[in-house]
């Protein structure tokens, strides 16, 4: 007579199948999966939230392509200056901070400081960043 086992997943008791069957059926197998799957990657889904946001915020104080914003507005508006896609450089050295297709870069000697926000822009393909092996 086989042992009763228990479903990872709901906890009832099964019977029969493979002797390494671990769940009652293929909803449970599957919805088992998925919930550890969310556990594991809650931290991507986090940082995919974040960047989302601050694209957001980009987009809607930029609708020219272009412009200038107090980087105080930007902070008051839930803007994380932590999290960002990408990094481009122009050879006067100036860093834009890009959030996908949008970025920015701080305006020099303004105060309060402002941020110059800018779409980005198919020469800005070429820059690659300085990594180190």
């Amino acid at each position: 007579m086989k042992k009763e086992k228990i479903c990872l997943f709901c906890g009832e008791g099964f019977k029969g199948g493979r002797s390494d069957r671990k769940y009652c059926d293929d909803q449970c197998r599957a919805n088992y999966h998925n919930q550890q799957r969310q556990v594991q990657e809650a931290m991507v889904i986090n940082i995919n939230a974040i960047l989302k946001r601050n694209w957001k915020i980009l987009k809607l104080l930029n609708p020219r392509g272009q412009s200038i914003v107090r980087k105080s507005f930007l902070l008051e508006q839930g803007y994380n200056f932590n999290y960002f896609t990408n990094v481009y450089k122009t050879q006067e050295g100036r860093v834009y901070y890009f959030c996908y297709d949008l970025g920015f870069a701080i305006v020099e000697r303004s105060q309060p400081v402002k941020l110059n926000i800018v779409n980005w822009q198919p020469y800005m393909k070429a820059y690659q960043l300085p990594l180190k092996a």
